[in-house]
């Protein structure tokens, strides 16, 4: 089997001492042998610094921190990604977990496929106690994402954030990633890419991705759908697509109420 290449996370965090311990130990225990983890932290003050201390001493040959006021989710992102030094290159958010054995399966596609600009792989969602919810919605983003059509990715997002994987060569070119002070527009980033090359596959779980309470209030979520259209708007004049996209974040308001009155 080939060396595998050098994977750099990046974990941006602020006030998430209820979830930064579970996603830097589900990082930890990947057991990736090179691995390179970025914690990138707005300057938390409800102790989420002296856990990220914990496992920087507990692991500091992978671990690298700074915690420091910010602009923003997007800005700790790219912060982390001037420094990263992995061919490979993610981000996972201080609240989400990846799966045993992800990272392995994701270097050893990048390592058999040189070539790639960037990967993706399947993911669930998980409440505030780590319980899998909206089984609907998951199997129809994964579905979507073994069709992998360019048209599709214009309609609906079906990427899950945390299962995606850049090359650093990719990032590069086509980065960094853009948004607003408490939103990061990965979708963007996405469709780029998209343009040039679709994502290579895996079809295995690679992550769970948490929705936790007031992380969806209906305003933000208005405003995130609103900057969402204005993106696709960037990539395709069809008016057919437009019109699906546009449906299908009437859907996605629908589905969001309904969670939130369960």
């Amino acid at each position: 089997m080939r060396s595998l290449p050098k994977i750099s996370v990046i974990v941006p965090s602020f006030n998430k001492v209820k979830y930064i311990e579970a996603t830097l130990q589900s990082i930890a225990d990947q057991k990736y042998p090179n691995l390179e983890v970025i914690v990138q932290d707005g300057g938390s003050t409800d102790g989420t610094v002296e856990i990220i201390k914990k496992y920087a001493a507990k692991y500091p040959r992978i671990i690298g921190w700074e915690s420091k006021k910010d602009k923003g989710q997007v800005d700790a992102i790219n912060n982390g990604l001037k420094k990263a030094t992995g061919a490979i290159l993610a981000y996972i958010n201080a609240d989400d977990v990846y799966k045993k054995g992800a990272l392995i399966k994701v270097g050893e596609y990048f390592a058999n496929h040189p070539k790639t600009l960037w990967l993706a792989g399947r993911g669930d969602m998980i409440d505030s106690k780590g319980k899998k919810i909206s089984p609907l919605v998951t199997k129809y983003k994964n579905y979507l994402l073994t069709i992998n059509h360019y048209p599709s990715l214009l309609i609906v997002n079906y990427l899950m954030q945390p299962s995606v994987f850049l090359s650093s060569k990719a990032y590069k070119k086509y980065g960094p990633f853009t948004g607003t002070k408490t939103a990061v527009m990965e979708y963007d980033l996405w469709l780029k890419l998209g343009r040039v090359q679709m994502p290579a596959i895996l079809k295995s779980n690679l992550s769970s991705f948490r929705i936790s309470e007031g992380s969806i209030s209906s305003s933000s979520f208005k405003k995130t759908l609103k900057e969402d259209e204005e993106i696709v708007e960037k990539y395709t004049d069809n008016p057919v697509l437009l019109l699906l996209h546009y449906l299908h974040n009437i859907g996605r308001v629908v589905a969001i109420f309904l969670l939130n009155n369960q």
